[in-house]
C-alpha cells in the first residue's frame, strides 16, 4: 500500500543521550539512517518533525522533507499531531510515528504496520515479536503487550505479564509479545487522542498508548516478519548498532 505518510520525531534535547538524531553511526547520523530506510517503504511522503534547528539543517542537507514544531512538546504523538494539522491531512489519512532511534528498523516492517489500518476496523497498529528469553521478558525496558483472539491489544505493560509465567510457554506464543515502538495511526484517531487525558492508575507506566486503550481506540497488534535490530537509548547501544552493520555489509 501507498496510501500512508511517515513521521519521523527528532529531539536533539534526549534526556539520556543529548543530540542523539545527529549521532553518527559507521558513517551516516541516526536520523539519516532512519530516513533512508523510510525511503524504502511504499509511503507517499516522508517528514522529519524536528523543534532544533540544528536537525532541521542537517536533515536538508540530506534532502529530507522537514516540519518545525513547537519545543514544549511533551511527547513524539504531540508533535505528530502538530505535523498533520500543519499539513492539513484528512482524518482518512494513514500515518506512520517512525522512531528517530531506530536505525536498522526496515522499510517492510514500516509497511507492515501501516497495512493493518486497511481493514477498516483498527483504529491503531503496531507489531511485536516474541520474546526469546524470560530475561527479555523481565527486562522493563521491554514493553509486553497482552494480545485478544482477534489480535487486539489488551493491556500493554514494563512489568512481566501476566505473571508468574513458566518461560517455556514465552516461545512462539502470538498472545504474549514484545511491543515494538512503531505505530500506524489515522489522522482523526491522532486528533481524538489529543483532548483526552492520560488516567492517572496508568501513569505510572509511562505508554502512551494506554490512553488510547483506556478510550476504547482498538489497537491491532501483529507479529513482525522479522524481528527489528535494537534501537538507541544509551551510548553502548551506538557500538551495538554499529556492529550489526559492519556484519550485514560482510554479508550483503
Amino acid at each position: 500500500m501507498s496510501n500512508f505518510n511517515i513521521i519521523i520525531p527528532a529531539r536533539f534535547a534526549s534526556t539520556r543521550l543529548p543530540g542523539k538524531p545527529l549521532i553518527n553511526i559507521c558513517g551516516k547520523t541516526m536520523i539519516e539512517r532512519v530516513w533512508c530506510n523510510a525511503k524504502k517503504s511504499q509511503a507517499r511522503d516522508i517528514i522529519i518533525a524536528t523543534d532544533d534547528e540544528r536537525i532541521q539543517s542537517h536533515a536538508m542537507n540530506f534532502g529530507a522533507k522537514i516540519c518545525m514544531t513547537s519545543p514544549k512538546h511533551q511527547s513524539g504523538t504531540d508533535r505528530i499531531i502538530e505535523v498533520i494539522d500543519q499539513m492539513g491531512w484528512s482524518d482518512d489519512q494513514i500515518v506512520l510515528n517512525l522512531q528517530g532511534d531506530e536505525p536498522l528498523l526496515k522499510a517492510k516492517l514500516m509497511d507492515e504496520c501501516a497495512s493493518l489500518l486497511t481493514d477498516g476496523i483498527s483504529d491503531i497498529g503496531t507489531l511485536g515479536s516474541n520474546f526469546l528469553s524470560k530475561k527479555e521478558w523481565l527486562n522493563p525496558n521491554m514493553v509486553k503487550v497482552l494480545i485478544d483472539n482477534s489480535g487486539y491489544a489488551i493491556y500493554f505493560s514494563r512489568s512481566p505479564i501476566p505473571n508468574k509465567l513458566d518461560a517455556d510457554l514465552l516461545i512462539d506464543n502470538k498472545f504474549i509479545l514484545h511491543h515494538h515502538g512503531i505505530y500506524s495511526y489515522k489522522c482523526r484517531v491522532l486528533r481524538e487522542l489529543k483532548s483526552l487525558d492520560m488516567p492517572k492508575e496508568m501513569e505510572s507506566e509511562n505508554l502512551e498508548q494506554l490512553k488510547a486503550l483506556h478510550y476504547g481506540f482498538k489497537i491491532k497488534v501483529t507479529s513482525a516478519s522479522e524481528r527489528p535490530g535494537p534501537s538507541i537509548d544509551a551510548i553502548d547501544d551506538v557500538d551495538l548498532v554499529c556492529a550489526i552493520l559492519r556484519e550485514d555489509l560482510r554479508h550483503n
